[in-house]
């Protein structure tokens, strides 16, 4: 499967990166307060790595960047690509 490298796949990792790096280390000192925040985190990251295969068939036909759909599944999950999925083609 190749990348697929556009002006707005670039402009959409750049927005998601923004805030990656806003949040992450926001919540690993929060963390250290309240570890349990480290397990939720971790069974989040499985979770949605486990989607990723789904959010692939069902956007198959929208044409989409290959990072946009992993990046943007892998922070927000199916509250993301189902709808993406739904909508008119």
């Amino acid at each position: 499967m190749a990348i697929k490298v556009s002006p707005q796949s670039f402009e959409s990792m750049r927005k998601v990166m923004n805030g990656f790096w806003i949040v992450v280390p926001a919540y690993l000192l929060i963390s250290l307060v309240m570890p349990f925040l480290l397990v939720l985190a971790a069974l989040l990251l499985v979770a949605h790595t486990l989607e990723l295969p789904i959010a692939f068939l069902r956007l198959r036909g929208k044409n989409l960047p290959t990072m946009e759909v992993v990046s943007k599944t892998l922070l927000y999950g199916f509250t993301w690509w189902l709808p993406k999925s739904l909508e008119a083609k």
